[in-house]
């Protein structure tokens, strides 16, 4: 743990590095789809990026 309580951020991301990682191994790409579908915040992303790009 951290200073202020919260696990160590260089500890918890240490599977993201690690040579046998891959994504897969987090879930499906039908369930990351599926909530970025729903998510107001990923929906509110993508139509800045595409009013930047008719711009």
């Amino acid at each position: 743990m951290n200073q202020a309580g919260g696990a160590d951020p260089g500890t918890a991301m240490s599977p993201y590095f690690r040579r046998s990682y891959h994504p897969s191994q987090e879930g499906s790409l039908r369930t990351a789809v599926e909530y970025l579908a729903a998510s107001p915040a990923a929906r509110t992303a993508a139509g800045a990026v595409g009013r930047a790009v008719m711009s």
